[in-house]
């Protein structure tokens, strides 16, 4: 049954709703708990404890998690993730104040980790269930203005987060996203999920093994030559990212000493420049300079780095470190966006839905299964040197000679991976 365009509509509209509550709340919950790690423990890994659990709760429940999507309805899986979430918030916030110093990170890791296979089982499904939401023609805008409501909510979340740990405490945080999550539930509860018959009940993933059902996923993936460039080329990024996630704040923090202001503000540009993406790519049709949209963000993120380098390499102002910090993450932001949204409309369009949920667990699992690497490499890293600057100019000239070098072949690529689907 075809979904007709007013419910789709509808069904944008609550999503969009659901969204931003959920960013919003999720990434102010992120701030307060990294702010109270690193003013009690003075740890780089403070920013940076959910980039080195999650990818590896990821990949170790990669080929059930792939399965189950594919497997169960949709909607109850989400339903679900959110109330799991909201039972190990309770859990964290009656048994943190038990441990004190280093010993902080015992109950975070726990918390972390089972909240990292509940959000991994909703992103997935979601990923998963687009087509069951709205029709063919309105995925495209479903996934830009979904993009664009999680941008909105993160140019809030820095600075509501970073004055609201200030006043408040991380308690507050805890109480937010437990309200947060329950009524991004009931929203969820609203919508309703057009479900394929080849997909629920007694379907063929039920008769075989977990890892023959997973094999599928791998086999599709090895005849798609543009998934596998862009697997390896965010498997690299995302390393080279990670000491952005976790090394700014304490680059900010406690290399310059300006304090907690500045990261909520660049993190707020980067959010802005992820909002203007998102709104300019719900105008942009689907087919339309898919190329440029691919290459040209690669190359941004090598100036991109080298910027942020020279920006704290030359400056240790607060005026001029927010001011220039901003731009770059503002031009930053807008890139990652727009590469983000472009090659997530083209896997939904472009694999078979009884598959989707497989594929997107792969390659979700593989382009972030280096974070804890990279995330435990630069925290050792930035500890070692005192000029964290350093790191970004090497990241940014490595980057560049990389994308440079691959240009013309992922050119190539593009082409080839049109013609297959």
């Amino acid at each position: 049954m075809e979904i007709s365009l007013h419910e789709s509509n509808q069904q944008i509209f609550k999503d969009i709703c659901s969204n931003f509550i959920s960013s919003l709340s999720s990434n102010m919950f992120t701030y307060g708990l990294g702010l109270m790690l690193l003013n009690q423990t003075h740890s780089a890994l403070s920013f940076g404890i959910e980039l080195a659990i999650g990818p590896i709760i990821s990949l170790i429940f990669m080929i059930p998690i792939g399965n189950l999507v594919d497997k169960y309805p949709h909607k109850r899986i989400l339903l679900a993730s959110m109330l799991i979430r909201v039972v190990f918030l309770l859990f964290l916030a009656v048994t943190l104040n038990y441990f004190v110093g280093m010993l902080k990170f015992i109950p975070v890791i726990f918390f972390v980790s089972v909240n990292s296979i509940a959000v991994i089982f909703a992103t997935t499904a979601y990923s998963a269930s687009v087509h069951e939401l709205v029709n063919e023609n309105k995925i495209h805008q479903l996934s830009s203005l979904t993009s664009a409501a999680n941008s909105f909510a993160n140019i809030f979340a820095p600075v509501l987060g970073v004055g609201a740990y200030s006043l408040l405490g991380f308690q507050f945080f805890v109480w937010i996203e437990i309200g947060a999550l329950l009524l991004s539930a009931a929203i969820t509860v609203t919508m309703k999920f057009h479900y394929k018959n080849t997909y629920i009940s007694k379907n063929v993933i039920q008769k075989k093994s977990q890892l023959v059902n997973f094999k599928k996923s791998l086999d599709y993936i090895a005849q798609r030559p543009l998934i596998k460039a862009l697997i390896a080329i965010a498997m690299l990024l995302n390393f080279m990212f990670s000491s952005v996630n976790m090394g700014l704040p304490y680059i900010i923090n406690t290399q310059l000493h300006l304090g907690n202001s500045p990261i909520g503000i660049l993190d707020t540009f980067n959010a802005a420049g992820g909002l203007l993406a998102a709104l300019l790519m719900n105008f942009v049709p689907d087919n339309k300079a898919k190329r440029s949209r691919i290459i040209a963000p690669l190359f941004l993120f090598g100036f991109y780095f080298l910027s942020l380098g020279t920006i704290f390499s030359l400056t240790t102002d607060l005026k001029s470190v927010n001011i220039l910090g901003s731009i770059t993450m503002f031009i930053g932001g807008l890139g990652i966006s727009v590469l983000n949204i472009t090659i997530q409309i083209h896997i939904q369009k472009t694999t078979p839905t009884v598959i989707l949920g497989r594929v997107s667990s792969t390659m979700n699992t593989a382009n972030t299964v280096v974070f804890p690497i990279g995330t435990l490499f630069f925290t050792f890293i930035f500890q070692k040197i005192s000029n964290g600057a350093l790191v970004y100019l090497i990241c940014g000239t490595i980057w560049l000679l990389v994308t440079s070098l691959m240009a013309s072949r992922l050119n190539t690529i593009i082409d080839t991976d049109s013609d297959l689907v």
